[in-house]
């Protein structure tokens, strides 16, 4: 939480000295509440003055540079986060992947034991109707599991879909 301060009042500084170049100083300053000020214009005289900066004048193509590598920085920035929401896309579409291809196996296991639990109490009709009741348990959690895969699979599908839109925008003119 303190770094986290810290790191704002930097940038609140940043920000302020950055407007403020082109009048050439940043008053820092606190309050009688012991509020901390970054500002351009000077500070009420009940202030109690921490620091003054003073910057030289700034000439029209130094801040359009200045400007222009702002931009830059922020465009970075921008590229930054797609790129880490992409990565975070394609991890959840593995994930999907692997959680549908363990479930698809599990379905298949389930009903290859169905099919045997048939075959091994269901192969005279007295047994049939012995355990029959068995019989359908076995065969209602092979269908349960062949449920859950298909939901598997198209959760995978939808996450594999984010992931390739992620991929490769839209353009603006074929939406």
């Amino acid at each position: 939480m303190k770094s986290m301060l810290m790191g704002v009042t930097i940038l609140l500084w940043l920000i302020a000295s950055s407007a403020a170049c082109a009048q050439g100083k940043v008053y820092t300053w606190t309050d009688s509440r012991g509020k901390l000020h970054l500002t351009d214009e000077p500070p009420p005289a009940e202030a109690s003055v921490k620091d003054v900066v003073e910057a030289p004048p700034v000439t029209p193509a130094e801040a359009r540079q200045l400007q222009q590598q702002r931009q830059q920085r922020g465009e970075a920035r921008l590229e930054e986060q797609r790129r880490s929401e992409v990565e975070e896309r394609l991890r959840r579409s593995r994930e999907a992947d692997e959680q549908a291809q363990e479930a698809v196996r599990k379905a298949d296991e389930q009903t290859q034991q169905a099919l045997e639990y048939r075959k091994r109490f269901g192969n005279t009709p007295s047994r049939r109707e012995q355990f029959k009741y068995k019989i359908r348990a076995e065969e209602e959690k092979a269908e349960a599991a062949r449920a859950e895969a298909q939901r598997a699979i198209d959760r995978a599908r939808a996450a594999s879909e984010e992931a390739r839109t992620s991929l490769n925008p839209p353009a603006a003119g074929n939406q």
